[in-house]
Order: structure tokens, then C-alpha cells, then sequence
């Protein structure tokens, strides 16, 4: 039996968990508080759709579809990372951890009256982590020496600039 190797080192493996704890919470402070930088800034909305990519505003169809596009690309890599901690053999627990992620933002959105709690985005969330597992065999079948290290730095880069760029926002809406 071939023992699968996900990590270079031990530096690689703290980075990875580092990378995605950064994720975590740029993912909790969109889903939960969209970017707020007070608590007057996040929005008191309680809605519940149990109706998958059912919309009852008059908004264009194309609008919600960009909506869950973008679910679809911000849990890509909840499912990457997931999956290099769980193993590849295991890809559908984190799946499911990340359903269960995504469940407990819709949860808490509900509870709290802070925003639309929708099967669609459970959905959309999930197929997103489904990608994330899909694209980390994929590399490994292609970097298999080097995937955890391009993951990280491509990681590293993205919440960086997204940090800046909320940062920059900050201080010109201060």
C-alpha cells in the first residue's frame, strides 16, 4: 500500500494551517459581517429560502447567478485545504466539513437576523469545496513534490492583497 505524501515538511504543513486560518476568517467576516468594520455596518435581514435558486426579488436573473458563482469560488479553497488535512483518500469528508462550515454561516446568519439564510448559497458553497477537492488531486497528479508550497503562495498572495485592498478601504471610508 502506496502511503500518500501531502506535505514537504513540517514548515509546510504549519504554513498550510496558518494560510488557511487567514481564510477562515476573511471567509467569516464576508459571509457573516460582509466586510463591516462596526456593528451599525452589518445589516439586520432575517430570510429564509429552503427553494434551491429560487429569487423573489425583481433583480435580473443574471445578478443571482453571479451570486452563486461567486459562493462557488470562495469555497474552492475550503475544499483544498480540507482535503490536504483529511487526505485525498478522504476528499468527501471535506466536503463535508465544508457543508458543515457553510451550515453553520447559514445557521448563524438566521439566529442573529444578519442576513439571508439560503439553500441555494449551502449549495453553492458545497459544490465549491467539491472543485477545491477535485483541483488538489489534480496538482498533485501535475506538482506532486511542490502542490502544498504553490497552494500556500498562491494562498498567501491572494489574502494578502485582499487584506490591503480592505485595508485601503478602511481608511478612505474612516
Amino acid at each position: 500500500m502506496k502511503i500518500e505524501k501531502r506535505w514537504e515538511n513540517n514548515r509546510s504543513k504549519m504554513i498550510s494551517y496558518i494560510v488557511f486560518g487567514a481564510y477562515l476568517f476573511l471567509l467569516t467576516w464576508l459571509v457573516l459581517f460582509k466586510f463591516a468594520f462596526t456593528i451599525e455596518e452589518i445589516p439586520h435581514l432575517r430570510q429564509l429560502n429552503l427553494i434551491p435558486f429560487h429569487y423573489e426579488t425583481s433583480v435580473a436573473y443574471i445578478t443571482h447567478m453571479k451570486e452563486v458563482i461567486y459562493n462557488i469560488l470562495i469555497f474552492v479553497p475550503a475544499g483544498v485545504y480540507f482535503t490536504a488535512f483529511l487526505g485525498k483518500r478522504k476528499w468527501w469528508l471535506g466536503i463535508g466539513a465544508s457543508f458543515f462550515v457553510s451550515l453553520t454561516f447559514e445557521t448563524v446568519q438566521w439566529i442573529f437576523s444578519i442576513g439571508v439564510s439560503d439553500i441555494t448559497d449551502l449549495i453553492g458553497n458545497t459544490l465549491g469545496s467539491g472543485v477545491g477537492a477535485v483541483l488538489f488531486a489534480f496538482l498533485g497528479k501535475i506538482l506532486p513534490k511542490k502542490r502544498m508550497s504553490m497552494i500556500n503562495g498562491i494562498g498567501t498572495v491572494v489574502e494578502v492583497v485582499g487584506i490591503a485592498l480592505l485595508s485601503m478601504l478602511f481608511v478612505t471610508n474612516k
